[in-house]
């Protein structure tokens, strides 16, 4: 393969030509005027009114801000990529690595719809620490992989997965910041539904949130909202091998905390 898909070349061109660039010129060349952003319990319509806004916030805290790309897939009509957000923040005075999972529709043209779940409970922590994590390595050449046909099977066996909620505690699985020991919320009584799914091969792009009791694993400090019901959003770019998937799952840890505590 010599040359980049049209939805490859229109991601690759939002990672580096606009979101690592932060300019915003490009943005408007690639997202339809009524853009939309889903992130956990919210959602940003309009590129111009909600979304350079919201954006253009997070450059000015990090006005250096990295963004490195560990995978992408795509199958013409869907694409969504693993990343990590690197940079300095003006007002913690710190530096902060933090990964997410994004998942986009297109018209074919531009961009018209995106998901995505970033581990902000890791940025505030390494904030508040000092102590910033590493950004894992880049993948080799993300965006010439080509697209991958849907695969039913794939679909089937990871809608299965998620609704099983095996996704909480699967093994093979990294989670948010990608080190075995990252605090995971616990979650009794687990019931997870599938928001959006799609797949290209053998790889899968979700969207999940799963509902139940806070049952800790969080942090002391937030003890007192244990037995408190809620939600916790998810995306997760995986691959299945042998029946199962692997791969990388983000949660919205942060803003689930805040959930909870404006429920208790």
């Amino acid at each position: 393969m010599t040359d980049l898909s049209p939805l490859a070349g229109l991601l690759r061109t939002y990672a580096y030509g606009y979101t690592a660039s932060h300019d915003f010129s490009v943005c408007d060349q690639i997202m339809v005027d009524d853009y939309v952003l889903h992130m956990n319990a919210f959602s940003l319509r309009g590129r111009d009114e909600q979304y350079k806004p919201a954006t253009a916030k997070q450059y000015r805290q990090f006005p250096g801000l990295g963004f490195t790309v560990h995978g992408f897939i795509s199958n013409g009509e869907r694409a969504a990529l693993h990343f990590t957000e690197h940079g300095s923040s003006v007002l913690s005075g710190t530096s902060a690595s933090w990964q997410g999972v994004s998942m986009y529709r297109w018209d074919h043209e531009r961009l018209t719809e995106c998901r995505v779940e970033q581990d902000y409970f890791s940025r505030a922590a390494q904030q508040q620490s000092g102590v910033p994590l590493p950004v894992s390595p880049p993948a080799m050449d993300p965006f010439m992989a080509g697209d991958e046909d849907p695969s039913p099977h794939t679909e089937d066996v990871v809608r299965t997965w998620l609704e099983s909620s095996r996704w909480l505690d699967d093994t093979e699985v990294r989670r948010d910041d990608g080190h075995a020991d990252t605090p995971r919320a616990r979650i009794a009584d687990p019931s997870s539904r599938v928001l959006d799914l799609f797949s290209a091969g053998p790889h899968a792009a979700f969207h999940v949130l799963v509902s139940g009791t806070y049952a800790g694993g969080l942090g002391e400090a937030h003890d007192e909202l244990r037995g408190v019901q809620g939600e916790l959003y998810a995306t997760g770019l995986v691959q299945v091998v042998d029946g199962r998937p692997r791969g990388h799952v983000v949660t919205d840890r942060h803003t689930y905390l805040r959930r909870l505590a404006a429920t208790a």
